[in-house]
Formats: structure tokens, sequence, C-alpha cells
């Protein structure tokens, strides 16, 4: 036992209390006082999505969709690995094991690349210190058998006449309407005289892409002439294919009227400031202007008929547009061929 001495002083009630308290705890001897601790902090995994369904994909082609990891926990969250088996799925990012830190993320790209036809599913799986069990995605595709097409615009060609020996040429232009890429991998070339150019194999068209190049035709010798120019790919099912027609003439066709002949007419210049003359005509009609003003001092006159008399006559044409009286009259008598 003990005995508790205290000199009397004028303490508040709730002083006293607390007092009196902390006094027969220590007196007692037979408690004791621990202080309490928060739990420590754990890391947590959090995925933006735990599904994919990247629907329908042709065969070849690639779609890629990104998920989002986060730390949404207070210690730093290890990736200890990441499991896909798939032949058809696949996924691209940063390497395992990997640290998080609270607050932090990282991406994965999750990827579709179907190489055979039908429905496709897989899952992703990510272990981590947050928990025993690994955190999973699940993926899921429909890969659509390809289908590769190519237009070709326009579909045939006519050269028409053609002088032996000259050139012609037309655009054509080719446009994938697949969705495969195709590679053209050879252009061959059928009839005499026809070839392409600004198109080499190898040349490789995306989707929706299109090109433009030359079909020209230089022909031989006199005569028709007809071909095709086929475009090859592995990936079409046949090649596409270009008719072209054309003809070679050793000489331009006769006109309906033949005019053989013209009329070579020349005069003095002007003594006053002009900016050019005016050819007139008269073939029996009155006269009328045949030319432009011109600053030369000639002129041909080739629209002529075998057989028919024309008058000339020249005028000089001033800056304000005036003209002068006509000149002296020049008579043509046009011979037959």
């Amino acid at each position: 036992m003990f005995s508790l001495h205290y000199n009397y002083r004028c303490i508040c009630s709730s002083t006293l209390a607390a007092l009196l308290l902390i006094i027969i705890l220590a007196a007692a001897g037979c408690a004791s006082y621990t202080p309490s601790h928060s739990a420590p902090s754990q890391p947590a995994i959090a995925l933006s999505a735990t599904s994919f369904n990247f629907n329908s994909v042709a065969v070849g082609q690639v779609v890629t969709k990104t998920l989002h990891i986060a730390n949404t926990g207070g210690a730093p969250l290890t990736l200890q690995s990441v499991t896909l088996k798939s032949s058809q799925f696949a996924f691209s990012g940063p390497s395992a094991p990997r640290t998080i830190l609270p607050n932090q993320n990282l991406d994965y790209t999750l990827i579709f690349q179907p190489s055979l036809a039908g429905s496709a599913t897989a899952s992703i799986q990510f272990a981590s210190n947050a928990s025993s069990v690994p955190a999973s995605v699940s993926l899921a595709g429909v890969a659509e058998k390809s289908l590769a097409a190519i237009q070709v615009t326009p579909a045939s060609i006519s050269f028409g006449n053609l002088n032996v020996q000259s050139t012609a040429t037309q655009n054509v232009t080719l446009k994938n309407t697949g969705d495969v890429t195709i590679v053209i991998s050879g252009i061959a070339v059928s009839g005499a005289g026809f070839g392409y150019s600004s198109l080499a194999p190898g040349y490789s068209l995306a989707p929706n892409q299109s090109v433009t190049f030359q079909i020209w035709f230089r022909p031989q010798a006199g005569g028709s002439a007809s071909g095709h120019i086929s475009i090859i790919s592995s990936s079409l099912p046949a090649p596409a294919s270009i008719t072209v027609s054309g003809a070679g003439v050793t000489s331009s066709p006769p006109a309906q009227n033949p005019l053989p002949h013209s009329v070579a007419l020349s005069w003095n210049p002007s003594d006053s400031s002009v900016i050019g003359y005016r050819v007139y005509r008269d073939d029996g009609s009155g006269y009328s202007p045949i030319s432009a003003v011109i600053s030369d001092l000639s002129y041909t006159d080739s629209d002529v008929i075998s057989g028919s008399t024309y008058t000339y006559v020249v005028t000089a044409v001033d800056a304000a547009g005036d003209e002068s009286v006509y000149s002296n009259i020049a008579t043509a008598v046009v011979p037959f061929p």
C-alpha cells in the first residue's frame, strides 16, 4: 500500500479527473498501453478493360487496341510476367518483370492478325505481386476470308488511226477495291505496237489506293491492231485486263475537199505608226477579213479551192483600232491539182 499526499489547490473538475485517472492506472501496475498502427500499404493492379472484341477482320490484315495498366495502390506494383498463347493474337509493350509505382501506368498494344478464317479467342494474363491470381483480359475476333479486287479505268482503249512510227498515249488508273494489299508482280502485253510506262512490277497498292500509268500505241506497219495489257498479282484470282486497239496508217486520209494549194501574200510597211495589218479576201461574195491584226508583212491563205479565183486587200490598224482604206487589189487564180 502507499499513501497519496497532495496540497490542496483549486483545480477545475475536468483537469482533476484526468489527473486521477493517470495516477490510478500507474498505481494499479496491471495495465499496459500499445499505440495503434495503420495497416501497411499494398499495390493494386487496375486494367482499363477486361475484354476486347476485335470484331471482323480480313485474313492478312492487322487491327490493334490499347490496354492501360495502372497501379492504384500505395506500394510499388511488380508486373512479374505477361502470358499470351495464341497464333492469331499478339501483344507488344514493356517487358516483364516491370515495376509500376503508385499512381503510375503503362500501355500494352493488343494485336489481332488472323491467318485463318473463322472465330478466334484467347486470354492474356498479367501476374503481379498485387494478387496470387493473375489478372486476365479476354480477346475475341472473327477472321474473314480476304477479298482481293482491282478496278481498271478505262477497261478498254481505242487509239484510232495513227501514222506509222508515231506514238499516242492514254492514261489508265488502277484502284484497289479489296481489303488486302495487292502487289503487282508483272504486266503482260499482247498485240503488236502496244506498250506501257510509269508502272513497274513490285508496285504495292493498299486498300482504296490508286495509281495512274500510261499505255502507248506505236504502229510499225499499216493496218488494224488489237491486244491486251494484263495486270498480274498473286493476290488476284485472275489478271486484270485492259483491251487496246488501233490502226496504223501510212498517210493521213484525204479530206473531203482537198486543198493542195495556198496563196502567199506580202506588202510594204505603212508610212504611218500602226500596230499591225488585217487581210481581207473576196471570193465573189464581197470582202471579209480572214486574219486577225498581225504584225508581219506577209500572210499565207491555205483555205483555197482548186479552180477558184480570189482577190485580196490589206488594211493598216493603229493603236486606237482605226483601219486605213484598202490597199491595192491582188488577184490569185488557184489552179486545179
